[in-house]
């Protein structure tokens, strides 16, 4: 949706599934805070940070915060899907549902990258399709009352006869729309851009915004794609992807209107380079096809894109697997200009955006943690030491106390979890914050080397990341025997990371 607030206008966005937390007997009950003044005043504060990605095995993605959820949409292929959730913390977690299903026909199959835009009280979702033949991408658009749905389907936009992907809409301040979209040509995939009379009609020809033109845009093939509007004070800046998506250099460059007349392309001025690119140090690649949402307050502008890492740093693309939903704050220089900074990496905390009221809390009380890799083993101290620095390590599950943590919430955000027989923390020895650090029993102190932050997946699962160097709990060499070391590593989505949390008793 284009939405004015505060100066500020963005190509809006997405969908569905009400966030539900994890209810079963075994799993962490979230504890729920009271709206009331007078609760807030006695309860502790709700975790006021995420980490990415906010959202694994999604790509294209597309958000928006309205009816007071974010709601999250990216590509599935055979359907369109999204979630929903109060907080972007609970994004991760929250249950994916269907918007539409596709009949058979000419839209039937790769369904990708959609869009949610509200107009005049209407909802409409934006999105790409084809009969199984991927030349034959063209443009369609639902209509719905709410942003989660019920969609009905409700035209299909003239591009002309091309391939036809990765549309959007552009609400110049002046009230115009204009649709934006990318097509696959002989000299490599460009930009176009047409007038509209309504939400879900094209009025007028096609006009060429942008080719792939320059070096940086041709890593792996000639790509300009994803193309989405963004309007600060006035001034109208397009972002795009640019670059193959297998490549680890996919991007985003952008284009600002310095001319008058938007259908022409030499009214946009494009950017020398890419604006917004991997971030080897962070482990983070493949930086693309993005979306911009406001944040619940309407104060602050974010960006929502996708990024791949790999288990080692190592720099890797794709058009596939691997690619999650990550997010950043937008900042603006001293002219004025939109700044999208660095990809954050997976160690570095963000702020949740101002007016979201923040993550769920975890339940205090006795737990046992289980790899998803291995789920047959626990989280225990060797050989159920009580003493100092004892070894922490996975081993089959036996039930015995040495294999149980007390999870106490601290108020800020983290958590400590202490072992049930000795009453010592999960401590990162020696306080390291480097990668592959030991992790150990300590004589809890209240350091931030024994504080941890528990990040919700899904269906009980977690991700547990230090607080000394945001690096997660990891089974090392994601072994599955009995007796693995147990270290912190960065985050890379991997099985050996991701802990399901079960309530003893």
């Amino acid at each position: 949706m284009a939405k004015v607030l505060s100066g500020l206008v963005v190509g809006a966005s997405l969908v569905l599934s009400a966030f539900l937390p994890i209810t079963s007997d075994a799993a962490p009950t979230p504890v729920k805070q009271p709206q009331a003044q007078a609760a807030a005043d006695v309860l502790p504060a709700r975790p006021n940070t995420v980490r990415n990605p906010v959202r694994e095995s999604a790509a294209d993605p597309w958000m928006v915060f309205a009816e007071g959820n974010y709601h999250l949409l990216y590509t599935h292929g055979d359907k369109l899907v999204g979630v929903s959730a109060p907080s972007v913390a609970g994004l991760a977690a929250a249950p994916q549902q269907t918007l539409w299903q596709p009949p058979a026909g000419e839209a039937c199959c790769n369904l990708w990258a959609p869009e949610i835009h509200q107009f005049d009280g209407k909802w409409y979702l934006y999105y790409t399709a084809d009969n199984g033949n991927d030349a034959m991408h063209r443009m369609f658009v639902l209509e719905a009352d709410h942003p989660m749905g019920p969609y009905t389907f409700k035209a299909k936009l003239d591009t002309g006869d091309f391939h036809s992907i990765d549309g959007s809409v552009m609400k110049l301040p002046d009230g115009r729309l204009f649709h934006l979209w990318s097509s696959g040509r002989a000299n490599g995939q460009n930009l176009y851009v047409a007038p509209m009379s309504n939400p879900w009609t094209i009025s007028g020809p096609p006009a060429q915004l942008a080719t792939p033109d320059q070096p940086w845009e041709q890593n792996g093939r000639k790509v300009t794609e994803g193309p989405v509007s963004l309007i600060h004070n006035g001034k109208v800046y397009i972002y795009y992807s640019a670059s193959a998506c297998e490549s680890p250099d996919y991007s985003l460059g952008v284009l600002e209107l310095t001319g008058a007349d938007v259908l022409s392309q030499s009214a946009w001025t494009k950017s020398s380079g890419p604006v917004f690119k991997r971030n080897d140090a962070g482990w983070v690649f493949g930086t693309g096809h993005h979306g911009f949402f406001t944040s619940p307050d309407g104060k602050e502008a974010w960006i929502v894109y996708h990024g791949v890492t790999s288990s080692n740093g190592t720099p890797v693309g794709s058009c596939s697997s691997g690619r999650a939903v990550r997010i950043g704050k937008v900042s603006y220089d001293a002219a004025g200009k939109p700044q999208l900074g660095v990809p954050k990496s997976s160690w570095e905390t963000v702020t949740l955006p101002s007016g979201d009221p923040g993550a769920d809390i975890v339940a205090d009380g006795t737990y046992k943690l289980s790899p998803k890799n291995n789920p047959g083993n626990l989280l225990e101290v060797a050989s159920c030491s009580t003493a100092d620095a004892a070894n922490v390590q996975v081993w089959t599950a036996n039930g015995g106390a040495c294999q149980q943590w007390k999870v106490t919430y601290n108020g800020d955000g983290s958590y400590k979890l202490l072992a049930a027989h000795s009453g010592k923390a999960l401590d990162v020895a020696n306080c390291s914050a480097a990668n592959h650090a030991d992790v150990i029993q300590w004589p809890y102190w209240g350091g931030d080397c024994q504080e941890w932050y528990l990040d919700a997946l899904g269906n009980g699962y977690y991700k547990v990341l230090s607080k000394i160097g945001g690096k997660a709990l990891d089974v090392d060499g994601c072994a599955t025997a009995a007796g693995a070391d147990v270290r912190v590593w960065p985050y890379w989505q991997g099985a050996c990371q991701q802990w399901k949390l079960e309530k003893v008793g």
